[in-house]
């Protein structure tokens, strides 16, 4: 019998950033996955400034994680099983330019569009489960929209 060859077993964060109602979305390096930002966990910060970081270096993006993990997924690479500890960004600013601009595309979605497009499917049903029990966020985007509108015309 031989034996199993133990598994690396990685910690990371993640977060959900939304912009004015809308979810940032990046794709993977390599390829036109549509994807959110995560990464390892560095060893001096906290879960939730691992994942500010990261979305800053890998989306270009600033803004307030919340506390309050939202979900959490597993999945296996090159060997190894990661788990990801994701939480919500209100998203304050969108660089211009960021770290990983020429490696990655970044776009706006509605929560709907962002469900559909982002992968793994863990992560679309993190998103999904948060935006239905979160409601109110997006009813609360929406009329701030349509007052900044009137007042436009008027």
């Amino acid at each position: 019998m031989t034996p199993k060859k133990k598994q690396k077993y990685f910690k990371q964060s993640g977060v959900l950033p939304v912009y004015k109602g809308k979810v940032v979305l990046i794709t993977a390096r390599g390829s036109n996955r549509w994807i959110i930002p995560k990464g390892s966990i560095d060893w001096e910060l906290t879960a939730q400034e691992s994942a500010a970081k990261e979305a800053r270096e890998e989306a270009g993006i600033k803004g307030e994680v919340l506390p309050a993990e939202i979900g959490t997924y597993n999945y296996e690479k090159m060997g190894g099983q990661y788990k990801v500890r994701l939480y919500y960004m209100e998203v304050s600013k969108l660089k211009k330019n960021w770290d990983e601009k020429h490696f990655r595309k970044r776009k706006l979605a509605s929560p709907k569009q962002a469900i559909k497009k982002v992968v793994p499917a863990a992560v679309s049903k993190i998103i999904a489960e948060f935006f239905h029990e979160n409601r109110h966020l997006i009813m609360a985007h929406k009329k701030k929209r349509k007052k900044a509108a009137k007042k436009k015309k008027v």
